[in-house]
């Protein structure tokens, strides 16, 4: 009924057997009910209100059910001397019925269908057999069973919550187990006696959060857990995770794996997501921001950027070895002194006339004025220096293309201690410039000391040199994988380099008095970077990283051929030089090795984009010295390779 019945001694007086009593709506009566045959049925439904007592026959059925809607019952009404007196069996049938208080007999309950939230004390109930529908809550339940089909969802919907079984549990084959997980913790059930699994399925639900854990106890048993459950099933598991579920003796849990397996994944992306990975899977969890980024966002936080400063140290020192030693540069030479054309040849004055007003007649003297006389002399130069570089990034290794550039000035002083020997010294200035494709900048004050010497005999020479480089560098980055973050770094570097080089002159009659210079060096830059760390400009630390220290050195081997030709013009000689040579780089590789300074302990390698290991070298020089002991030169050069190209220059330079 959904009415309402009152004002009687009886409010119903069934006196049959058999009758069933379906009640929505208001019952009163000092007796509101009374059953008088047995196998009754009184079907309460959300809404249901009933005053006064309700007798049965003590084999009759009490059912919380409806078609939908919430109801609550107070499980404390029901015995001998309650409001309900004299049922025998207790079932839930439909709707959501909520339970509270405590059952004091020991008569079994089904739940048939519909909900059955538990928020009071029903263990004095000798077994609770769930064969349809949910059973949830957070109170106390007895010993009991949840068949094929049936729900059992402990808690009351929220993670962390739990039912406790006073009792034995067991979840038969085709029942749902399902649970509530957030970032910190996951309902589950406590049990008190045995827990008994037979293939039930896990049905999990994750709650949005800001941290992950990696472990969740989702049942315990006092008396211990048997066999296992069947499928895993997740909602909502949050991106780049993997679950399976772990026992022992006394617990079940569900274990959550962090995996970056999005197909495609490049090697740097991988490198940062294995970080990631090893950080949660050891340290029992991690903030939901890092174990969420997709393949762009482990490309901009792995600090690719970082690996720039290598490449445009590596030119900048490379470079200031060639001001100090390359050989078109014809340094310690005045108007026809000594190398006049390599500026390692060894000519006297006389030899100048190389230099022909014809060029038939260049390098075809074969009488030579009386040797000058010797004078050990210094002489001072000047030089401008410079270039960029891009290099192509690599895929599979996730690097993206990297462009450097370096500009310099040199200053230096050479003593010429023997006809065929010179040493030398520089100091040089300057600065370098990188960026990595989208992903940041950087630059460096620069300052380089070197040294060098070459002798001469013949036409063969030998050159060496060495040199310093020292640099303040700042690096910039942002990165937008969650806000904007503006990061970045300050720290100073050191690099150290050699050159040796030889080679031998020669004009051969069909050059047409062109100087053919074979040559062979070799060289090695090694670059000492400090550890350092990021520092937050704007947004947050997230993504801030901690480098590592790293030494790396770069043999590199260089096997070619100059060419040189001379004349004479007013008031003294233009050269003209070329250059054709290959080079070897033994470690083209550039890499950083850096850390989450929020998760100690997710060390990852990025690789930047490399060079090639073999390139092709070009040069163009002009060269003008006049009578009065100035000279000029302006050199280009270009080293290629199928990912890099690189074009560098020595400015107007001046020596006297």
């Amino acid at each position: 009924m959904s009415g309402g019945i009152g004002g009687l001694a009886y409010g119903i007086l069934a006196t049959g057997s058999g009758v069933s009593i379906y009640n929505a709506g208001s019952i009163v009566g000092t007796t509101a009910i009374q059953f008088g045959g047995g196998a009754n049925t009184l079907t309460l439904a959300p809404g249901s209100s009933i005053q006064g007592q309700v007798l049965a026959s003590g084999d009759d059925f009490l059912q919380l059910g409806g078609s939908s809607g919430n109801g609550v019952f107070d499980l404390s009404a029901i015995g001998v001397t309650q409001q309900y007196r004299g049922f025998s069996t207790f079932e839930v049938i439909g709707a959501t019925w909520t339970v509270t208080g405590t059952y004091g007999q020991t008569n079994p309950w089904v739940l048939q269908a519909g909900t059955l939230n538990v928020g009071g004390d029903l263990s004095a109930a000798s077994r609770l057999n769930v064969v349809g529908g949910m059973l949830m809550g957070t109170g106390t339940v007895g010993t009991m069973q949840v068949g094929a089909g049936a729900i059992f969802a402990p808690g009351s919907g929220a993670p962390g919550t739990s039912m406790t079984v006073s009792g034995n549990l067991v979840l038969q084959p085709g029942a749902i187990y399902q649970v509530q997980i957030d970032p910190s913790a996951a309902s589950f059930a406590t049990i008190s006696g045995t827990a008994t699994i037979a293939g039930t399925s896990v049905n999990a639900f994750y709650a949005p959060g800001s941290y992950v854990s990696k472990r969740y106890t989702i049942l315990t048993a006092a008396g211990g857990v048997s066999g296992t459950f069947g499928s895993l099933v997740s909602t909502n598991l949050p991106a780049n995770f993997h679950t399976s579920l772990s026992y022992d003796a006394n617990d079940a849990y569900l274990n959550l794996y962090l995996n970056f397996t999005s197909p495609g994944l490049n090697g740097n992306q991988q490198a940062v997501g294995n970080a990631l990975a090893s950080f949660f899977n050891g340290s029992g969890g991690i903030p939901l921001l890092y174990s969420s980024l997709s393949a762009g966002g482990l490309t901009q936080a792995s600090g690719e950027s970082a690996t720039g400063s290598q490449q445009a140290t590596f030119d900048a020192m490379h470079q200031f070895m060639g001001v100090l030693t390359d050989p078109f540069m014809g340094r310690g030479n005045g108007f026809g002194g000594a190398s006049a054309a390599t500026g390692y040849a060894d000519e006297d004055d006389q030899a100048s006339a190389y230099a022909a007003r014809r060029g038939a007649d260049a390098f075809a003297m074969f009488t030579k004025a009386p040797p000058a006389a010797f004078v050990p002399r210094w002489n001072v130069w000047v030089a401008g220096f410079g270039g960029s570089q891009s290099t192509n990034g690599n895929a599979t290794l996730g690097s993206n293309d990297t462009t450097s550039r370096i500009a310099g000035t040199a200053v230096g002083a050479d003593y010429l201690i023997s006809p065929n020997t010179l040493l030398g010294f520089a100091l040089a200035g300057g600065g370098t410039s990188f960026s990595v494709n989208n992903l940041g900048t950087g630059r460096s004050d620069l300052f380089q000391a070197g040294a060098y010497v070459r002798h001469t005999e013949g036409p063969a020479y030998i050159t060496a040199a060495l040199a310093y480089g020292w640099q303040d560098i700042t690096t910039d980055r942002t990165v937008t994988a969650a806000g904007i973050d503006r990061l970045r770094a300050e720290f100073n570097a050191n690099a150290y380099s050699g050159r040796l080089e030889g080679g031998y002159r020669f004009v051969a009659p069909w050059t047409g008095g062109v100087g053919i210079t074979p040559y062979a060096a070799g060289e090695f830059t090694t670059f000492d970077l400090p550890a350092y760390a990021e520092r937050v400009i704007s947004g947050l630390p997230t993504f801030a990283l901690h480098y590592g220290s790293r030494s790396v050195t770069d043999p590199r081997t260089e096997l070619g051929l100059r060419t040189d030709k001379s004349f004479l013009v007013q008031d003294g000689i233009l050269t003209l030089r070329t250059r054709f040579a290959w080079a070897h780089d033994y470690n083209p590789t550039r890499l950083a090795a850096a850390t989450f300074q929020a998760l100690p302990g997710a060390s990852f390698v990025v690789n930047g984009a490399a060079l090639a290991s073999d390139s092709a070298l070009t040069t163009a020089s002009l060269e003008m010295k006049w009578r009065n002991g100035w000279s000029a030169a302006a050199t280009f050069e270009g080293e290629f390779s199928d990912i890099t190209a690189s074009y560098a220059g020595k400015g107007v330079r001046y020596a006297w």
